[in-house]
């Protein structure tokens, strides 16, 4: 999530550092085929350790920016008998893209990263695998009807503000939708596009939510008059243009951006009493993160007790504390500054996903006639 949130991000998401009580330790954020038949996606995988001892290597298909620790990998290699090697294939929407397009020659064994915005293409694809393992009942419950997805965290879009500029200037910060395209905050305003990035695609589909189906093309027209950039991915957007974010050459021009609730937490004072970066809640839009097992995987069994593992406690933690997102798993709790500065903002809005999935094409068609 720092995309994924790519911090660690996506995803997507997501600092290097990860979280530390008392304080964050700032440090720049990582670096956030074809096919022709369809394939049926009731494939079923089921995970037992014991035969990880000579199964040899599961690959995961993951967005760029996936920050399970060496430690975590370690662990599900002593636990599964599995040896991880990890795939990172670009930004959420065009890691599904690509899962889609390679599903009869699938680049892993599993994928994680795919969110609530853009996983059913992939479902809809046939490029995955039914999955039935018994997991924790707090996933379970996130996870609802779905055969085939596994939610592994989840978190909100939003639009963040640097404190300290708004401060300075005398300038209140952005509080809505409409105070992006408003004359006060022209070129202020840094986002993703819904072309490549599952965040800047979470605020194409807010501001659907928001503007309703009537509106919000105009209220894009609004944005690009009001000077708004757009950039490929999280990444660029944070550690290149976000004047609070993780550009160390100090040439950042842009105090608003996409991110996510999280990302105050990532900038946190060394006291541990106060952020440079602010969010917008009336802004934030919820995602859900899925890992899936790959229809045609060459090792189904690893990668179904891969996925089981990263909905487990030890990975749980790891992505917390690493990709600030927020736990599927109940009995795993917010680490103090993510508690303290990156909670749920409690207005997070969304949109069906089946209706995402059927309007999605159409809708960025549209955004990238207006965008240019």
């Amino acid at each position: 999530m720092f995309e994924n949130l790519g911090l660690s991000k996506g995803r997507s998401r997501h600092v290097g550092a990860g979280l530390v009580t008392g304080g964050i330790v700032l440090s720049a954020a990582l670096a956030l085929a074809g096919c022709t038949s369809s394939t049926p996606a009731s494939k079923t995988a089921s995970p037992s350790a014991s035969e990880g001892s000579s199964n040899g290597t599961v690959t995961l298909v993951a967005y760029d920016s996936f920050p399970l620790s060496d430690e975590t990998k370690a662990a599900f290699e002593k636990e599964s008998g599995y040896k991880l090697n990890v795939v990172k294939s670009g930004d959420g929407v065009e890691m599904t893209n690509k899962v889609v397009l390679t599903k009869d020659a699938p680049l892993g064994d599993a994928v994680f990263g795919m969110d609530n915005n853009t996983a059913q293409d992939a479902v809809k694809a046939g490029a995955l695998a039914d999955f039935s393992e018994k997991l924790a009942p707090s996933v379970e419950k996130i996870r609802g009807e779905e055969k085939q997805l596994v939610p592994v965290d989840q978190g909100e879009v939003c639009v963040n503000y640097d404190i300290a500029y708004f401060k300075d200037k005398g300038l209140n910060p952005p509080a809505s939708f409409d105070d992006l395209a408003a004359a006060p905050y022209k070129g202020l305003t840094v986002v993703e596009s819904p072309q490549t990035s599952t965040p800047g695609l979470a605020f194409m589909l807010a501001t659907v939510n928001a503007k309703g189906e009537a509106g919000w093309q105009e209220y894009w027209k609004s944005l690009k008059a009001n000077g708004v950039k757009v950039v490929d991915s999280w990444d660029t957007a944070f550690n290149a243009d976000f004047t609070a974010g993780g550009n160390e050459n100090k040439s950042a021009a842009f105090p608003i951006m996409v991110s996510y609730a999280s990302s105050p937490a990532w900038a946190v004072n060394e006291a541990g009493d106060a952020s440079t970066i602010g969010n917008v809640p009336a802004t934030c839009y919820s995602q859900t993160e899925y890992a899936a097992v790959l229809a045609n995987a060459k090792n189904p069994e690893g990668a179904a007790a891969l996925v089981k593992f990263l909905t487990e406690e030890t990975a749980q933690k790891d992505l917390t504390e690493n990709n600030y997102m927020y736990p599927v798993l109940d009995s795993v709790t917010l680490p103090e500054p993510l508690a303290k500065f990156g909670a749920p903002s409690g207005q997070a809005q969304s949109l069906d996903p089946v209706k995402v999935s059927e309007n999605r094409e159409n809708w960025v068609r549209s955004w990238t006639e207006i965008m240019g």
